[in-house]
């Protein structure tokens, strides 16, 4: 290559930063969520909405409370655009005891787990959008704690 027919440094320099832009910008993330969660058939309160990326899907975990049937899950949750596996749990006993009393009354009895299909061994899955806000509905059931194999 003759001299006439070099790159210039400052247009390599150039070329590199858009690479390391572009590569950057996949990994932006604006991811939020809304949604509603019901339990024998009424709004559930007193519990805990996890959301884990299903692989190929990348990023972290995102887990919120859930009260009045309602929770919200925000950019600055990090999550990624993909699947989900969705899986809802009791505030554990312990806990409520420093949860406000108004609120602990819209709370099950202590005597009842969400069932194992939507907590440990959830069933629940969701496809989660970049740019918009992702809309998520679930329904889950109730066990009586005697019946929830330890």
């Amino acid at each position: 290559m003759n001299r006439s027919q070099r790159i210039p440094p400052w247009l390599l320099l150039c070329a590199a930063a858009l690479v390391v832009l572009g590569c950057n910008r996949a990994e932006q993330t604006d991811v939020s969520v809304i949604g509603t969660v019901t339990a024998a058939g009424a709004p559930l309160s007193g519990a805990v909405i996890t959301l884990e990326p299903i692989a190929p899907t990348g990023g972290p975990n995102a887990s919120v409370a859930v009260f009045d049937g309602r929770f919200r899950i925000g950019s600055d949750a990090d999550l990624r655009g993909g699947r989900y596996r969705a899986r809802v749990s009791m505030i554990p006993i312990e806990i409520r005891q420093s949860i406000p009393a108004n609120a602990v009354q819209s709370m099950p009895s202590g005597d009842v787990v969400i069932d194992p299909r939507f907590d440990a061994n959830s069933e629940l899955v969701c496809e989660l959008n970049v740019g918009q806000a992702n809309r998520l509905d679930f329904s889950v059931d109730y066990l009586p704690i005697h019946q929830v194999k330890r």
